[in-house]
């Protein structure tokens, strides 16, 4: 399960749509500013948390484009080192340093497609992913230089004709390698490694005059005869697969961007707000078939709505409402619960959707002793006559999750007896004079047991089994009748 980003990603969207959406401040205390402070550290947090959703799924995407990398190089090496094995296979070679040379190209392919199978198995296993690229390229460009370099140093060949050599044309097939990571640090790191490396065989000796080159090249013509050349077009087609390669992988990349944006677009029509975004498209796939998950469920419920109709003007209503749903997001966000629905004055509040969290219950109280808190506020700031109250129900178990209907009408729902039974919770509030309730199932998952307290109440309507309700102890929640 990947609850625990998609949770903070949740509650931190949804902090800056209601941040965004409130231009009202709440009265300012000590203890206000403490709690200010804290949410903005949890934020914080919660914000670099998202950036460790972001690097996982880059990492794994890292993963296989290392695979195919050491794939590619396996390949590669695997038709140069054929391409060379089939131009030599039956020709008499006289001259030593060409002998030399020919063996040094051949341990360098082999090389090459050995380190190529390494990197891929080591992505395969997940070892050192972060490492393997930077490693892999590093190993390439010292295999190349060190090939010419044993050319100039071993043999005597001038570094001024580096670019008559063959191997030389494996410098850009490396460098179309490396591509396939899309990681432009790495690209420069590389390029400047060649050049730096190049650029001292090429001027790090005496100039040859061009007497002397042309001497040099007439002993060395062998490199432009037609097997040679069969060699550079090996490495032209071998460039032009990797080439392919890494269109292919940024074409796909792209179309799964597309993808997943157009997803998400549609998703945000009939899925809480707070998913809509995080779920992927594996995710929403799962959501599509539905399941049953444990989860802890909140109704909230203004009390004595209508008389607040009555007294009010539409647009006056209008923005009381939207304050009143408001706060109900600030309390959710600030905890990690995820607003299924508003009902008129009223929400249904999840903890533990998409994915199950050990602390569900824990955030579930947490939130409705935070909402209490914001209404109370609210209370004192308006002066509202009569005060604004609210009746909020928390139980836990299990549910059905998932997304139901047909393509033109889709919807996110839960159901089940758990739900039945938080909205009964809900409802009891008004007989219990009592603004949270909780069932005993919740309070023990929280493990908050010394800090509630039964509650005597009628038998739940519509609940055969009996449910133990349990309220705060030493409550700061205000007492009514509805």
């Amino acid at each position: 399960m990947l609850w625990p980003e998609w949770e903070n990603k949740a509650a931190c969207s949804a902090l800056v749509i209601n941040n965004r959406a409130s231009g009202e401040k709440n009265p300012v205390d000590h203890s206000s500013r403490l709690q200010s402070a804290w949410a903005s550290f949890r934020n914080r947090r919660r914000s670099r948390e998202l950036s460790d959703v972001t690097s996982r799924l880059i990492r794994e995407a890292d993963t296989g484009a290392l695979q195919r990398a050491g794939m590619v190089r396996v390949v590669v090496a695997g038709i140069m080192l054929v391409s060379v094995l089939l131009v030599t296979y039956g020709v008499d070679i006289a001259n030593p340093m060409a002998i030399k040379q020919i063996a040094a190209a051949e341990l360098t392919l082999a090389l090459f497609g050995v380190s190529g199978w390494t990197s891929a198995w080591l992505a395969s296993k997940r070892i050192a992913v972060e490492q393997l690229p930077v490693f892999t390229a590093v190993i390439d460009a010292l295999l190349v230089l060190g090939n010419l370099g044993y050319s100039h140093w071993g043999l005597g060949i001038p570094g001024g004709l580096f670019a008559v050599f063959p191997v030389t044309w494996v410098v850009p097939i490396t460098l179309a390698a490396v591509a396939i990571h899309y990681q432009p640090r790495l690209q420069i790191m590389v390029a400047l490694i060649y050049v730096a490396g190049l650029s001292f065989l090429a001027f790090g000796g005496e100039t040859l005059s061009p007497a002397e080159r042309r001497e040099d090249l007439s002993q060395i013509n062998a490199v432009f005869s037609d097997q040679a050349n069969l060699v550079r077009v090996a490495m032209i087609l071998s460039l032009a697969l990797i080439l392919i390669l890494v269109a292919r992988q940024g074409r796909v990349l792209l179309e799964r961007a597309v993808r997943e944006t157009t997803l998400r677009v549609s998703l945000t029509r009939y899925l809480p707000r707070e998913l809509a975004p995080v779920l992927t498209e594996q995710a929403f796939a799962s959501l599509r078939q539905g399941r049953r998950a444990h989860v802890t469920v909140m109704f909230v419920d203004m009390r004595a709505s209508t008389s607040f109709g009555e007294t009010m003007d539409p647009g006056q209503l209008a923005v009381f409402i939207t304050s009143f749903r408001r706060r109900v997001l600030r309390a959710a966000s600030r905890h990690g619960g995820v607003i299924d629905k508003f009902t008129g004055d009223g929400a249904l509040i999840l903890f533990g959707v998409p994915g199950k969290g050990d602390d569900d219950a824990k955030r579930a109280l947490a939130c409705g002793r935070t909402l209490l808190q914001l209404i109370q506020r609210w209370n004192v700031k308006r002066q509202f006559d009569p005060p604004v109250r609210v009746g909020i129900g928390i139980h836990s178990g299990e549910v059905f999750c998932g997304v139901v209907g047909d393509e033109s009408r889709l919807e996110f729902t839960v159901v089940g007896e758990t739900v039945n039974i938080a909205s009964r919770i809900e409802q009891a509030t008004k007989s219990a004079d009592c603004e949270l309730l909780a069932s005993v199932e919740t309070v023990q998952e929280a493990g908050e047991e010394d800090l509630w307290e039964e509650v005597a109440h009628e038998p739940l309507p519509g609940v055969t089994r009996n449910v133990v309700l349990m309220k705060p102890i030493q409550a700061s929640s205000v007492f009514f009748v509805s």
